[in-house]
């Protein structure tokens, strides 16, 4: 009788540990005010992944996005990708998004998307999200992701 109430928690669980989910690599970041790092959005279990557009938000008067650097997952390390950015440093958000070339399939999988460059302006706490994500299959459907944030702090 004890194995009868697991066996419908199993089923349950597992669709929530397949969904494709985006993150960052590192969440903690140490920083003194100047000092730059590459934080890697990552995703993982996503299937057919095309383009993914995305909006990062941070606190501008604690770091600063100076960078975005192709990741390599979504070229499947032989496709060119186009990466676009637009950083807004007052208002502290970051517009990036990543597309493969047309007529080319979706990748599958796990692996770093772009990496993004913040540098520290000032001592403080800034959380770095992603607020939105807009992720396209190569049939254009709409692709579900749970998202992250990372803590950095300036000291």
């Amino acid at each position: 009788t004890p194995a009868a109430p697991a066996a419908p928690a199993t089923p349950d669980l597992a669709p929530a540990a397949q969904s494709p989910t985006l993150r960052f690599d590192p969440g903690t970041v140490a920083l003194k005010p100047g000092e730059m790092a590459t934080i890697g959005v990552v995703v993982q279990n996503v299937q057919d992944l095309y383009s993914i557009p995305m909006l990062l938000q941070y606190n501008p008067a604690v770091i600063s996005v100076e960078d975005v650097r192709q990741g390599g997952f979504l070229s499947g390390g032989t496709q060119d990708i186009a990466i676009v950015e637009r950083v807004d440093k007052e208002r502290g958000q970051a517009i990036i998004s990543a597309t493969r070339m047309p007529n080319t399939p979706g990748v599958s999988g796990s692996g770093t998307l772009v990496g993004v460059v913040v540098r520290g302006v000032a001592a403080g706490n800034s959380q770095l999200s992603i607020v939105q994500v807009n992720a396209k299959d190569s049939q254009q459907r709409p692709i579900q992701m749970v998202t992250s944030e990372a803590a950095i702090r300036v000291q």
